[in-house]
């Protein structure tokens, strides 16, 4: 990417909180800054104001994307589909169109450690980045896990470990990637924006395609889609299984019940049993983040002690309280049937399931699948797409149908019985009822703790 951006005409598309920083960046730079965003000012509230204080034009509401040919380059947010017939029209223009992680690529002196997938990224990410601090270096956690790394630029250097959680949509434009890259799997999701599977999984693969043959790639061996991937691999390529990986093959496995990296030789890292997260799906996490923090300079010993230390992020299989016997888990996170599957199937306690909401045109065929493999007490839908999940679940399970998630945290906790779990895994987006999965998984635990006190008033 051309880094002289004096006097160019350059367009953000999106206003929104990972650009601003973006913004910054290149009016310091010199560069003639058209901000736009679909939302009015009203809407974008106080950063309006801040976008305004910094000098740049602004282009906001329906004509958002009107006049983008005039530009030399455009950054775009992620999440706007790329099949846009204005955009469209622009690239058939000759206009270059970049993104603010993009940028951060070029600029960024550090080694970048790059994690995608459907699933299981921002688990990793996190564990990858403790592993590393916890080994002395001086490491930065970003990306779509929410921070955003453009203006600590200036403070990393060659020693500095940046890592990366990546979503499709922040790949999709990428013409870079990361020294270390990790894909831990792939399976339907967000297609409600992307056009076709097809290009979502076209934009996961920019990850590792832009590699050299001195950088690092690791694929899920247990994911026959991601594993493929190995014979496109620029990099060096290696797997991780929960089984042991066949005799000559590099990576990191179960054996014997102990996590074992095999590179030149075999080390035992840590038995299973230290994993102190929930599910089958976050020893592949782990095993995934052992492999790339060790390729990233983290020592063994520092590595041991994040696994058998590590307990997990907010919001995923998040365990909240005990209320009559019963245990209650938030699991806001699981915005895909894949995500659900999962979250299900780490309980072996009969578990009440409540799921539903924002339609992405994703089928709900993993979810039948963990409820036939599961056989839960019952399951709640609410949201958009209640009456799709209750098609697909239909005389295996009792359904009951609610309006809220308030009403579903009540009729759930009618129905499971001592010993059992209730738990909050959607296998769908938030955005019929909330802002965001994080503000649904706070409402989530906002009701059941109320629970608590109105049991036990003092608490």
């Amino acid at each position: 990417m051309d880094l002289d951006f004096s006097n160019k005409n350059v367009a953000v598309v999106g206003l929104g909180v990972e650009n601003l920083p973006l913004v910054k960046y290149l009016k310091k730079a010199g560069a003639n800054v058209s901000g736009r965003d679909i939302k009015s000012a009203e809407v974008l509230g106080n950063r309006f104001f801040k976008l305004k204080n910094l000098g740049i034009e602004m282009v906001l509401g329906p004509s958002y994307l009107e006049g983008l040919d005039e530009y030399e380059i455009v950054f775009l947010t992620p999440g706007i589909p790329r099949s846009n017939r204005q955009l469209q029209e622009a690239r058939k223009k000759g206009v270059r169109f970049s993104t603010q992680m993009e940028l951060f690529f070029t600029l960024c002196p550090a080694k970048i450690i790059g994690i995608t997938g459907s699933s299981g990224k921002t688990t990793t990410t996190t564990l990858v980045g403790d592993m590393l601090l916890r080994s002395g270096l001086d490491t930065r956690v970003g990306g779509n896990i929410g921070k955003v790394l453009l203006e600590e630029i200036s403070d990393m250097s060659e020693e500095t470990r940046v890592v990366l959680e990546l979503s499709s949509f922040q790949l999709q434009d990428m013409l870079v990637s990361p020294n270390i890259s990790l894909i831990t799997n792939i399976t339907p999701n967000h297609l409600d924006v992307h056009t076709d599977m097809a290009e979502y999984i076209e934009a996961k693969k920019q990850v590792f395609l832009h590699q050299t043959k001195s950088d690092v790639v690791v694929f899920n061996a247990e994911d026959p889609l991601v594993n493929s991937f190995v014979q496109e691999a620029k990099g060096k390529a290696y797997l991780f299984s929960k089984k042991p990986l066949p005799l000559g093959v590099e990576g990191a496995f179960i054996k014997d019940k102990w996590i074992v990296l095999r590179l030149d030789k075999e080390i035992k890292i840590s038995p299973v049993e230290s994993i102190k997260l929930l599910g089958l799906h976050n020893r592949e996490n782990v095993l995934a983040a052992t492999l790339i923090a060790y390729f990233a300079g983290a020592n063994i010993n520092a590595i041991r002690e994040a696994i058998s230390e590590f307990r997990g992020v907010e919001h995923r299989l998040e365990y909240l309280a005990t209320i009559e016997g019963i245990r209650y888990y938030n699991d806001s996170i699981a915005t895909s049937p894949a995500r659900a599957k999962a979250g299900l199937l780490a309980f072996n306690e009969p578990v009440v399931l409540i799921a539903g909401g924002y339609d992405k045109k994703i089928p709900f065929d993993e979810l039948k699948e963990a409820v036939k493999l599961k056989k839960p007490r019952a399951v709640v839908t609410l949201g958009d797409t209640a009456p799709i999940i209750e098609n697909s679940l239909q005389g295996l399970v009792p359904l009951y149908r609610v309006d809220s998630l308030e009403e579903a945290v009540k009729k759930a906790s009618s129905i499971a019985k001592a010993g059992d779990c209730v738990l909050l895994s959607p296998a769908c987006a938030s955005f019929d009822m909330f802002s965001s999965y994080i503000e649904r998984g706070n409402e989530f635990k906002r009701l059941v703790l109320n629970k608590v006190k109105d049991i036990n008033p003092e608490s």
